[in-house]
């Protein structure tokens, strides 16, 4: 089993590498974050106030795109708070690879695009709820940096017991920043190869959430 929990655990880190990548995309080809939306909405309230309407379109349309995702991420889901190995866990990671693709050859360089980005990191955002204790988010690293402070903190003062959780919050920061540089370094290059690039990484991190998902229940019987 702990094999399994090790390849669990990089495709978590998979998930975070991807959603660093895909909103680093937005960045590049729209100058706009798909996934921060804390930021979206104080910009949005600053131009409120300022009575300034000129960027108010597309950062309500991110927000309400990633919460809409993440509407039909707990649709998916269901109740339960724990992560367990469900099939739907890959279904829906496939299934963000295969309409990125769809969505791409319609709306390649139009600015609806990032919408739809900014919904499929909102359903993938959703997906988990807790595993081993951990909150896991894999679409922005706020929730991941502060956990990572708190428990740096922790040690600090000289309780240990949750420092085992430093190497998954490291490893997630480490892959959603990788997932930014890798297509900074490749955006110029490929330009649009690159959203080809993370269509397939999405449909191939959903087979290999399939081929964990075998192996687990195999050892189980």
């Amino acid at each position: 089993m702990k094999k399994v929990d090790r390849k669990l655990f990089c495709w978590v880190s998979s998930l975070a590498f991807l959603g660093g990548a895909l909103n680093a995309y937005a960045i590049f080809q729209f100058s706009l974050t798909a996934s921060h939306v804390t930021g979206s909405l104080t910009k949005i309230f600053i131009d409120l106030g300022k009575f300034d309407f000129s960027d108010l379109k597309p950062l309500a349309f991110i927000v309400s795109s990633f919460f809409i995702g993440s509407i039909l991420s707990g649709v998916i889901v269901g109740m339960g708070r724990d992560f367990e190995l469900k099939k739907r866990y890959g279904d829906t990671i496939i299934f963000i690879g295969v309409f990125l693709k769809l969505i791409e050859i319609l709306l390649y360089n139009r600015e609806e695009l990032v919408y739809f980005i900014s919904f499929f990191l909102g359903l993938q955002n959703g997906l988990f709820i807790r595993y081993k204790g951990i909150v896991i988010r894999t679409t922005h690293m706020t929730g991941t940096i502060t956990d990572l402070g708190v428990v740096i903190g922790h040690c600090l003062r000289g309780s240990f017991e949750t420092k085992w959780k430093l190497k998954y919050y490291f490893s997630n920061i480490l892959s959603f920043c990788l997932g930014a540089f890798i297509v900074s370094f490749l955006f110029i290059p490929l330009e649009r190869g690159v959203f080809n690039f993370l269509s397939i990484a999405y449909i191939l991190s959903g087979i290999y959430y399939f081929l964990i998902r075998h192996r687990y229940y195999k050892l189980k019987k």
